[in-house]
């Protein structure tokens, strides 16, 4: 049984919502939590954003993809608040004719420059390990690898081939 005492909106007890969803009727509400301890540090309890969706990646070269084709150019995320989850598995027929620093879009802005990702290569060569990085406010991660003598190196264009296959997976905060 629904209990309510005094405001009608202030609600006691259990909620269940038969058929339907919740819904926040206005933009920059959400589910708050302050009613829980926080750590130090904390800048917000309130849950305002979750989106699912699918987002169209590009490999790019010195910023550009001129004359690129692909065999497989898929792009999913999951964004909760800031935090945004993103996989893209993009295979080339045709790298192009762009040349430079080789990148991946993302689907959102990158806020701060640490991030994790993952990476699966095939007939892109290199030697060492694959990492990114990323910049502040840019919408893409930068390719690299790690040479075993230490230091990072950009993959550039000529890493690349017209089958070259790049799956990444990586998580990283948007503003």
């Amino acid at each position: 049984m629904l209990k309510t005492v005094g405001n009608p909106s202030t609600r006691y007890g259990d909620q269940t919502i038969v058929d339907g969803n919740l819904v926040i009727g206005t933009a920059g509400k959400g589910i708050d939590f302050s009613a829980d301890p926080h750590a130090a540090g904390m800048t917000s309890e309130l849950l305002d954003d979750y989106e699912e969706g699918t987002y169209t990646p590009v490999i790019t070269f010195g910023n550009a993809s001129v004359g690129q084709t692909y065999a497989m150019q898929v792009g999913r995320y999951t964004k909760i608040g800031r935090v945004v989850n993103v996989q893209a598995a993009l295979i080339f027929t045709n790298k192009g004719s762009s040349t430079g620093t080789a990148r991946v879009t993302l689907p959102f802005a990158v806020a701060e420059a640490g991030c994790t990702a993952s990476f699966y290569f095939v007939s892109v060569s290199h030697g060492g390990f694959m990492m990114g990085f990323v910049y502040p406010g840019d919408t893409a991660i930068q390719l690299q690898y790690n040479p075993d003598a230490g230091g990072g190196s950009n993959l550039e264009d000529t890493n690349f081939t017209n089958g070259s296959r790049v799956n990444m997976s990586m998580t990283y905060i948007t503003n």
